[in-house]
């Protein structure tokens, strides 16, 4: 057994069994906090470590273990207040893998993971070997942090583009399969060697997108998946490819109609919608089967991870679309069944930057398609309604571009999740505050208030989270917030 090896094996051993003990039973809350690799290097490792523990309180690491999603924010959205100045992410060659995994595993697969190349920007290190001993003498837990990648991002991921997911017309859609056998695989594969390779003491992993429905009424998208293994899959179903694949047509020819102003005769939008549903209900049942292949890969994700390391904290990441505002997601997947196959369950309840988002995303997008019978106002007060969340304390369409949510709508999911999952899986709530926002000229900051950051993680805790997870992006948060953050675990 080389150095590598016995270092990795002894510290397993010696310290992820016992830390993840005292979750088990309560003893430690999860103070966690989500990363990237360069924020650690740029910093430097102990430097940082320090500033989180005394600052912020942490006691997780949140890491990605690879970016192939992340896109590059400007410099103007970064904090400037941390140990060391944030560099300017413009023309720095990262790596998208922060890993180290041997190639044999993956020959035999068309799609691969990227070569780290020593000339990257620090190419040459491996984050997790180097975080281990420091963040053991601290009593810091490490999770990776994994979310699955666009299309628009398949340069990154060598034979991505073979597992893409398809339109109503054949075309390659924006993500991959959830269906397609090396998909599954290489997942299976890429969880397995970070399990075997680090000792870390979780994992969490997630998906940050929806399905066929809401692409197609909530965004005017054309639709997927079509391919060969999702009608395959439906068909042994007892659904009808050809029938769900014109019913997801004639639906997608209505929202087109509906966003140029032609609005259907005198019964209106839903009712319009409605009738496409009742004369095709395939187009429910193939979408219940998509949610159905995301549960299964999480389940995968789950259960290879904990062959390789039972007493690990494995978890499923809940993105702030399915968390708040997507009621076919929270029709379909409830909380229960997420339980069955999770130790925890993180839902984002960024509710700050919930302000500019719900309107840019989720009334204006809708006011055009499925929210075309209502005005601004009445769409709002629709989604308060069916969300249960008051407009007493919550804003008014006029403010949301200025105004966030309040800490009573982190209370409402956080409960809604903990209640759900019934004591079967732990709840972390992950708590955005200095959220970037997107505008006409690009991304801009969107600064939280120190006392309702506080405030936002009392009532999570108060919810019964088990847990917190200051998000977005370390690199983003402001010291006062983090500050803010650690008092919302003793006040």
């Amino acid at each position: 057994m080389n150095r590598r090896q016995f270092l990795k094996t002894s510290l397993a051993i010696a310290s992820t069994s016992q830390l993840n003990a005292e979750i088990e039973i309560g003893k430690t809350r999860l103070s966690g906090v989500q990363i990237s690799p360069h924020s650690l290097f740029d910093e430097g490792i102990e430097s940082c470590l320090d500033f989180l523990q005394e600052k912020a309180g942490i006691n997780a690491l949140f890491l990605y273990s690879q970016t192939y999603h992340l896109g590059t924010r400007p410099a103007n959205v970064l904090a400037n207040d941390h140990p060391s100045p944030a560099k300017n992410p413009q023309g720095r060659k990262l790596p998208f893998l922060w890993v180290d995994f041997p190639s044999k595993p993956f020959e035999s697969l068309t799609i691969r993971h990227e070569t780290r190349k020593k000339d990257h920007e620090y190419g040459d290190r491996d984050i997790f070997e180097e975080l281990i001993e420091p963040c053991r003498k601290r009593g810091i837990r490490i999770y990776p942090r994994i979310l699955e990648a666009g299309m628009r991002r398949a340069d990154r991921i060598p034979g991505y583009t073979s597992v893409a997911a398809k339109d109503l017309d054949g075309s390659p859609s924006h993500g991959p399969c959830w269906n397609h056998p090396e998909y599954r695989e290489w997942i299976r594969l890429t969880i397995d060697e970070m399990m075997k390779t680090y000792p870390v003491d979780g994992l969490q992993y997630g998906a940050e997108r929806v399905g066929a429905l809401s692409e197609v009424l909530f965004r005017g998208m054309k639709p997927a998946c079509f391919c060969e293994h999702c009608n395959r899959r439906n068909q042994e179903k007892g659904i009808d490819p050809k029938r769900a694949l014109t019913g997801y047509r004639k639906l997608y020819q209505l929202v087109k109609q509906l966003e140029v102003g032609n609005k259907p005769g005198s019964d209106g939008v839903m009712t319009a919608i409605l009738r496409v549903l009742f004369e095709y209900p395939e187009i429910l049942t193939w979408y219940r089967e998509w949610f159905k292949a995301d549960q299964e890969i999480q389940t995968l994700v789950y259960e290879t991870a904990k062959k390789r390391r039972p007493h690990a904290d494995v978890g499923q990441h809940v993105d702030h679309q399915r968390s708040s505002w997507d009621l076919f997601y929270r029709a379909a997947v409830s909380y229960d069944e997420m339980a069955t196959h999770n130790d925890f369950i993180k839902p984002i309840v960024y509710h700050d930057i919930l302000g500019p988002r719900m309107k840019e995303w989720v009334i204006d997008r809708m006011q055009t398609r499925i929210l075309g019978d209502f005005n601004h106002e009445q769409s709002l007060n629709i989604f308060y309604g069916l969300f249960g969340h008051s407009e007493k304390t919550e804003p008014a369409y006029s403010e949301l571009m200025n105004r966030g949510f309040s800490p009573e709508y982190v209370y409402q999911e956080i409960k809604r999740c903990v209640d759900g999952a019934n004591g079967k899986a732990r709840v972390y709530a992950g708590i955005g505050f200095d959220v970037p926002t997107y505008t006409a000229t690009g991304m801009e900051k969107f600064p939280s208030r120190p006392d309702n950051v506080t405030k936002a993680v009392r009532r999570a805790l108060d919810a019964g989270a088990a847990g917190v997870v200051a998000s977005r992006e370390y690199d983003e948060m402001t010291l006062p917030n983090l500050q803010a953050f650690k008092r919302g675990f003793s006040v």
